[in-house]
């Protein structure tokens, strides 16, 4: 497959990195999603987070590296970027607190805990997390197996301390490693909360995506989850949408993308948008759809990123549509670009 321009693009201007100016020595960050808060504030979600200075995350040495960060973002006008954020810190306000703990006999130096996305809803924040096992001496971003999804709480009063839920198992994978990952974009629509996940490939970049729901308030047990498992496709757009109790791969809505996305519902468009990097190319993309259970499009390019070198990858492409403008005419969205390995984010004005 070879994404043509799309056409509901009209402009995009680049903003650059983001978050580089923090008081807490942080030069590099993976994942970078956000979720609204009460009271204006968004909370954004990173994974790897690197402190002091580094050459390339390529090969680099993560045992020492919080696997997972937060920060604080009112909501502002971001055009002509993040101005506004404070992370959440250690007690002596030096350095980034991880958000979600190890638990014996995981380590920090073969496990990674990847918060990817999540929502607010009854009086607390909840994380979707990756839990990954890696071989320290090799490239995480070619070696590293998803070993299951997690659930993290912090509640309102607890300064986000995240405690990991189990699962009805005793574990805390609710989704094991040959299961979607459900939980990597969150979406509340009416009384339920849909989740994406995705079922990786070995080569990392081409998942195919599904989608799961559960009502809002039952979003902590486990057996309260629905999997859809038959939807509509562009080649049969009047195929009934069908839910189960179990989860099987019958509706993949979309492929060609690395674990992480977004979709929101675009008010100047008329249609649900998804928004992604296309498999780890320079090349983010955008896939619509009337209903969020599809048909989704094929995916059309909204932008292609300078590659910095010939060994970079790109992937966690995603809007953070919270800050959207002019009834979603203007949108905004992140990436990352390995060599770099920082937060870069792009303004869309859409036709």
């Amino acid at each position: 497959m070879n994404p043509r321009p799309s056409p509901l693009v009209a402009s995009v201007r680049d903003l650059g990195v983001q978050f580089g100016d923090n008081d807490l020595d942080i030069t590099g960050q993976d994942a970078v999603t956000s979720v609204v808060l009460p009271g204006g504030e968004t909370f954004w979600i990173f994974g790897d987070t690197v402190e002091g200075p580094f050459d390339t995350i390529r090969g680099f040495e993560l045992s020492e590296v919080l696997s997972n960060t937060g920060a604080i973002v009112p909501l502002h006008d971001i055009s002509d970027g993040v101005k506004t954020f404070r992370y959440v810190s250690e007690p002596s306000g030096t350095r980034a607190r991880q958000l979600i703990g190890f638990v014996p006999p995981e380590h920090k130096s073969t496990q990674r805990l990847w918060a990817i996305h999540g929502v607010h809803t009854n009086g607390s924040l909840y994380l979707y997390y990756h839990r990954i096992t890696m071989d320290p001496t090799l490239d995480v971003f070619e070696t590293f197996t998803l070993d299951g999804m997690g659930i993290a709480r912090a509640d309102d009063d607890d300064d986000y301390r995240f405690k990991r839920l189990t699962a009805p198992d005793g574990t805390y994978e609710w989704w094991k490693g040959d299961q979607p990952g459900f939980g990597v974009w969150v979406q509340p629509l009416g009384d339920h909360l849909y989740l994406w996940g995705s079922i990786q490939p070995e080569s990392k970049s081409a998942g195919d995506m599904y989608l799961a729901r559960v009502p809002t308030d039952q979003i902590e047990d486990l057996t309260a989850y629905e999997y859809l498992v038959q939807a509509p496709t562009p080649a049969e757009p009047d195929t009934p949408v069908r839910w189960s109790s179990t989860f099987t791969p019958t509706a993949c809505l979309f492929s060609d993308v690395p674990n992480e996305m977004s979709s929101s519902w675009n008010a100047h468009l008329g249609c649900f948008i998804s928004l992604t990097t296309f498999r780890r190319d320079n090349m983010l993309v955008i896939r619509t759809a009337p209903e969020l259970t599809g048909p989704w499009s094929d995916p059309e390019v909204v932008y292609r990123p300078e590659r910095t070198s010939d060994e970079a990858l790109f992937n966690a492409g995603k809007e953070h549509p919270e800050f959207a403008r002019e009834g979603g005419r203007v949108i905004y969205m992140t990436f990352i670009d390995s060599t770099v390995y920082k937060p870069h984010l792009i303004e869309i004005t859409l036709s």
